[in-house]
């Protein structure tokens, strides 16, 4: 055998355990791909499937409710494609494209009473998810610019509605606890948080908050200055009967 076969013979098999390495690192490098790509598609249809049963009724609407439902369709379509034999993703997608066929999508959430620190940050994680999605949706040209903005601005008014039950509801166990001090600090907390997000479509709600502030602070002053608890209570409930007041005002100046 000549040198130059041996020569011939040494290079082919170099090139072959290196085709072979490469291929190997390919196919790797492919599957982690898959892998990811599945993982990914799988938390994002989770998320999109808690949002869409998961939102307070007060924020969710049957244009909502069809548009998370397209978000669905298309991620399990994508998930189908990507691993075939699992009858899951099939089963689901073919549920949702059955609820697509039935028209307007129905809206069974229940509202709910956000009257705690607790339903407050659930909420406003529930609304982040849902911007993120719609986000993921606009990036991948399935809901166009304009589209986005409006939902954006009426997730960020929730986000701040979300926020402010939650300061008035505080606010007011605490009055009806007899702490009026207790209130005041969630009205200013409010009136905070209002000063830091400027808005104009936040400006009644911060007249509402400064007022309701004033009077919490009024009656603090009369309980610290040993009104008697029949004056009191009357002050109590006539701070409870202004809110009430405010809330209808603010309601029809929206």
């Amino acid at each position: 055998m000549s040198t130059t076969l041996i020569v011939a013979l040494v290079v082919a098999g170099l090139v072959i355990v290196l085709g072979i390495g490469f291929f190997s690192q390919a196919m790797e490098r492919a599957r982690l791909e898959r892998a990811r790509t599945l993982a990914e598609l799988q938390a994002r249809w989770n998320h999109c499937h808690a949002v869409s049963n998961g939102l307070p009724g007060q924020y969710m609407s049957p244009e909502l409710k069809g548009l998370l439902l397209e978000e669905e369709v298309s991620l399990l379509e994508r998930l189908v494609r990507l691993d075939p034999r699992n009858g899951r993703y099939a089963d689901q997608l073919k549920e949702a494209r059955q609820q697509q066929g039935k028209g307007e999508p129905q809206v069974r959430n229940a509202p709910l009473a956000i009257g705690d620190e607790a339903a407050a940050q659930n909420v406003r994680r529930q609304l982040a998810d849902l911007l993120q999605l719609l986000d993921q949706a606009r990036a991948e040209k399935r809901l166009d610019d304009q589209t986005f903005l409006r939902w954006t601005r009426q997730i960020r008014l929730h986000q701040t509605e979300t926020t402010l039950n939650m300061y008035r509801s505080l606010a007011e166990a605490a009055m009806r606890e007899g702490k009026p001090r207790v209130a005041k600090l969630q009205y200013e907390r409010a009136v905070a948080y209002l000063t830091k997000h400027p808005d104009s479509a936040n400006a009644d709600q911060l007249a509402v908050f400064r007022h309701l502030l004033l009077q919490a602070e009024q009656t603090a002053t009369r309980m610290e200055q040993g009104v008697p608890g029949t004056e009191l209570s009357e002050g109590v409930q006539a701070l409870e009967e202004d809110d009430q007041a405010w809330r209808k005002k603010a309601l029809y100046d929206d």
